[in-house]
């Protein structure tokens, strides 16, 4: 995944569903905020609250696993971000394509129940064991359901 984006880019992970309504609109948790998790026993990581405040407005596209052509874009009105108290929030209006109805339906069969984010971190403290606070998120790139998570929750 670094050489899709870049070395200082770093993915994690979260929950995703099909939104009951018309048309393919998938909603769920991109980031959740103050929880810890393991990264592949490198370091432990917490996003803070309030660490996507200056990226909301970022050009970030809704990918499968981080990968493939976008199914829905900020940029275009179809994907929308937001924070509340428990994480960075997504809703997304599919694209009308093959590979977006999969996607619905692997979702809603619970096939794929979690999602990602790729970030490049701007702000983060890192404690004597080394475990990350990331403050800061400088530059959001997509929100993505996704198969494996870094974040179980």
């Amino acid at each position: 995944m670094r050489n899709h984006y870049a070395e200082n880019v770093d993915l994690r992970t979260h929950d995703v569903r099909a939104a009951d309504s018309d048309g393919l609109v998938l909603e769920g948790y991109a980031a959740v905020y103050d929880q810890q998790t393991d990264i592949g026993g490198m370091f432990k990581e917490t996003i803070s609250r309030g660490a996507f405040d200056d990226v909301m407005e970022n050009d970030v596209r809704l990918l499968l696993n981080h990968e493939g052509a976008p199914m829905a874009r900020t940029t275009n009105g179809t994907l929308s971000l937001s924070s509340d108290e428990h994480g960075l929030k997504y809703r997304a209006e599919l694209v009308d394509t093959q590979a977006s109805r999969d996607l619905y339906t692997m979702i809603k069969r619970g096939d794929i129940s979690q999602s990602s984010f790729a970030f490049i971190v701007g702000e983060q403290d890192i404690n004597d064991r080394g475990d990350r606070t990331v403050r800061k998120v400088s530059n959001l790139l997509d929100v993505s359901p996704v198969t494996y998570p870094a974040y179980p929750t």
